[in-house]
């Protein structure tokens, strides 16, 4: 243990010594009050002021007339005078023979004594003697100062003091020597750097003479400041007893300075490595500079472990590990894999470009599945699937990222290679590759075996791959294509139910997040939820960076969904000419067949089918190589017979509905369509019966196809001219896709009592819901209790109605009142059929 030089801050011109202004204070009342036996502690760590604060008090004494002595080596309590006030100065030094005489000393309530001590070490001896002192008196404590207690020092103006005191964390002894140091000239410029650089052998050397085990706590600390967790507090407090730490264990800016510029590199390095340093240590920069493979690989595992959470933290501790010596092409690969984490894909794919690895190198599967998975995200599948064909054996989890990229790309070959390219020993299952083991299985499972099982396993992929939080790179997300999954048999509510624990528990990181939100609008739109439809894609498209170019057709698709089921044909025209460019540039997969479907559709709507034909047809090429009766072909012979309808090519439906036919055994959706298919052929052949296509558009909207539902009955609605019939088919019809405006969630409701400058006759909807079902009973000569009967409401409410119709239609008379009901509810059916025939 060192002796501390005394702490004097007079020597530097100040009017009086400095110390914490509190306790100067606090040990003066004690003297001037007179009150005996005078009794007190000074307390504080090594260079606070103890000794001088000792010796002011004794001075104030003597001139007070009091006698006083000090306890020196050779002094005994013996030989002192009863009415000594006794000074004893670094009381922790004394062994425990000499406490205990000074403790049985003051059994004697007269004497007096003035006591200076460190906090550490306080044997049970010297905590006997602080009790019986504090009894007297409460302990006078020396800590760090404040900007409060320089303010009266010359030379130091506010920015010379916040700084130093930012450089000794207030430490006594360090800012004394700070402003020992301190260049005047710098004229409060705040530039103090060079108090860093002259104060480095002092600090040094001071802590070279300390107790050696809190010598190491204080460098461990100093290294990594985490460490202060783990360490000893016995041993962190005398690190703060000897003034090189503050009072709660954290490192001194001046002494962590000094300890990593002379301390040998080799030691920096051991101690660094041994005391398991966090990410903020980590991102500390203390081993910058320092070449060694322990560093090197510390700092790729740390950014591996951070990736998911912080791509732009993790891709500095990638070039961090670089500057310390780390393989080249293990750093390019991480930084690219950070770069797709955070969205960025061009840069990712620039990054490997030209990286050629062995197959020995041991992040040769990242590379291949970040390769594959940027070739994906381009929309590219047969180049992606052509990276994993070139790269022979791959790790399981590899192998189940290739067989995502197989089935993608309809190709069966690659999609049975998957099952062959296993490689190395069997290793201890972890939640990603247990999830990964899932999607491979189900991916199987959909092209050969049971789609439910399928569907099974699929949806447990998505779950556990969510609880691994992984962010790696990956042809399509678990999640998606156990939805596209459900989607595909008619499981609309456990579609929704994976999507929406995708999306809010973070599937994938955050790369996937505008992916997730768009199939999130895909399946509102499917249970009719056009708002939240809207919501999610607007979402999706608010993300920082632009959408990947395979997102942007998904995000182009939707548009242009909605605009197909709830606009008329000038916004579908708008939308379809926004999405050309996109569709243009795209490769349609098995999993954006949906997608698909609706451009396809949509082509057909406005005149330019030509320019969807390729894509259409290649897509059935796809989904004929998989198998027969493949699930993943149900929507797109869907997509066939509505194309077939729309064009008026009734021959054109026939192979489209043989394929539903052969799945129809299996899968719900495809026999539910089946005879939806069959209906509609029927329809079309003016064969309409009200019953059988109501059980079909039902039977669609319970598969999750209630849009089509409706055309279904509106089609139908279209080609009889029974007046009951065509009522019925169209309640069914607005039934299945209420036509609501969409609109925020504050706008007010339009009221329908509000009278409308529309002509009633040109515009039906200007008739409620409720009114219109009353005007149809008036229509067939109901009374109003027939009509209160029918519709469960009182007959005083029915002429209520009834008034509110006549005033809105201007109707003066009953017969006017029937005409005036006729014509408005004909121009209603005539524009609702042209809508839902759409």
């Amino acid at each position: 243990m060192t002796q501390s030089r005394p702490f004097d801050l007079a020597t530097l011109g100040s009017g009086a010594p400095v110390w914490g202004r509190a306790a100067r204070a606090q040990l003066d009342a004690l003297i001037d009050s007179g009150d005996e036996p005078r009794r007190a502690i000074i307390t504080g760590p090594a260079g606070s002021g103890k000794t001088l604060l000792l010796r002011h008090a004794r001075r104030r004494l003597t001139d007070r007339g009091a006698a006083s002595a000090l306890l020196r080596t050779n002094s005994d309590t013996a030989d002192l005078d009863s009415t000594d006030v006794l000074f004893v100065d670094d009381a922790h030094r004394l062994d425990d023979r000499r406490l205990a005489s000074l403790i049985d000393w003051l059994a004697d309530p007269s004497a007096q004594i003035v006591v200076a001590s460190r906090p550490w070490p306080r044997t049970a001896a010297m905590r006997q003697l602080a009790d019986v002192i504090e009894r007297a008196h409460p302990a006078v404590v020396l800590g760090h100062l404040s900007h409060h207690d320089l303010t009266d020092l010359p030379g130091l103006g506010d920015a010379c003091v916040a700084s130093i005191l930012a450089l000794t964390a207030g430490t006594p002894w360090l800012v004394a020597e700070a402003i020992r140091v301190h260049d005047t000239s710098c004229e409060g410029s705040g530039d103090h750097g060079h108090i860093t650089g002259d104060l480095q052998d002092v600090i040094a050397h001071r802590l070279a003479g300390i107790d050696e085990a809190v010598a190491e706590a204080v460098i461990a600390v100093s290294l990594s400041p985490s460490s202060a967790a783990m360490a000893s507090e016995e041993l962190l407090f005398g690190g703060y007893s000897e003034g090189m730490l503050q009072r709660n264990g954290r490192p001194v800016p001046l002494v962590t300075d000094a300890v990593r510029a002379t301390l040998p590199v080799a030691r920096i390095v051991d101690l660094y490595m041994s005391s398991t340093p966090t990410a903020s240590d980590l991102e500390d920069g203390i081993v910058d500079g320092i070449s060694d493979d322990r560093i090197a690989g510390m700092l790729l595992r740390e950014g591996d472990a951070s990736l998911s959470r912080d791509a732009a933290a993790a891709a500095e501790l990638f070039r961090r590990a670089g500057r310390a010596g780390a393989d080249p092409l293990s750093v390019r690969i991480r930084e690219a894999s950070a770069a797709w984490v955070a969205g960025d894909i061009d840069t990712a794919a620039a990054l490997l470009e030209g990286v050629d690895l062995d197959t020995a190198h041991p992040d040769r599967d990242r590379a291949i599945d970040l390769s594959a998975s940027i070739w994906a995200a381009r929309g590219d599948f047969e180049s992606a699937a052509a990276v994993y064909r070139a790269s022979g054996r791959l790790g399981s989890d590899s192998a189940a990222r290739a067989a995502t990229v197989a089935l993608a790309a309809g190709d069966p070959v690659a999609l049975d290679d998957a099952k062959q390219v296993h490689d190395g020993a069997p290793a201890m299952p972890s939640t990603l590759s247990v999830s990964l083991g899932l999607v491979a299985r189900g991916i199987q499972e959909s092209t050969t075996g049971s789609a439910q099982y399928a569907l099974v396993d699929l949806v447990r992929a998505a779950e556990v791959y969510t609880a691994s939080g992984t962010a790696a790179p990956i042809g399509e997300l678990p999640a998606v294509i156990a939805t596209l999954m459900a989607l595909n048999t008619g499981e609309l509510d456990v579609a929704h139910s994976v999507i929406a624990d995708a999306v809010a528990r973070g599937h994938g990181g955050p790369w996937a997040r505008p992916r997730l939100l768009l199939w999130s609008s895909w399946v509102s739109l499917q249970c009719e939820h056009r708002a939240d439809a809207e919501a999610a894609l607007a979402q999706a498209l608010a993300a920082p960076r632009p959408l990947s170019p395979r997102d942007a057709t998904l995000a182009s698709a939707l548009s242009v969904a909605i605009a197909r089921r709830y606009g008329d044909l000038g916004e579908l025209t708008a939308q379809w000419r926004r999405a050309r460019s996109n569709v243009m540039r795209s490769q349609f997969d098995v999993f954006s067949i949906l997608p698909l479907g609706e451009f396809v559709l949509a082509a057909v709507r406005v005149g330019d089918e030509a320019r969807m034909d390729p894509h259409f047809q290649r897509a059935l090429e796809s989904v004929a190589r998989l198998s027969k009766g493949s699930v993943w072909g149900v929507p797109l012979h869907w997509t066939g017979i509505q194309r077939g309808i729309l064009r008026g090519h009734p021959d054109d439906l026939r192979p489209h509905a043989r394929a539903l036919v052969e799945a129809a055994g299996t899968n719900a959706l495809a026999a539910q369509m089946a005879q939806a298919g069959r209906v509609w052929t029927a329809v079309l052949a003016g064969k309409v019966d009200p019953d059988v296509v109501e059980a079909a558009a039902l039977g669609l909207a319970s598969v999750g196809l209630a849009w089509d539902g409706a055309r279904l009955a509106g089609h139908a609605a279209g080609r009889t001219d029974d007046k009951r019939e065509i009522s019925r088919l169209l309640a069914c019809a607005r039934q299945l896709h209420p036509r609501e405006e969409s609109r925020p969630a504050a706008a007010p409701a339009e009221s329908t009592d509000q009278p409308t400058s529309t002509p009633p006759a040109a515009h039906g909807a200007s008739l409620s819901p409720r009114e219109r079902e009353v005007a149809e009973l008036v229509l067939q000569g109901k009374t109003y209790v027939e009509i209160g009967e029918s519709i469960f409401i009182s007959p005083r409410t029915a002429e209520h109605h009834i008034a509110r119709i006549r005033r809105r239609l201007g109707a003066t008379t009953r017969s006017d009142l029937i005409a005036k009901l006729r014509a408005a509810l004909t121009a209603e059916d005539s524009s609702a059929r042209a809508r839902v025939s759409a």
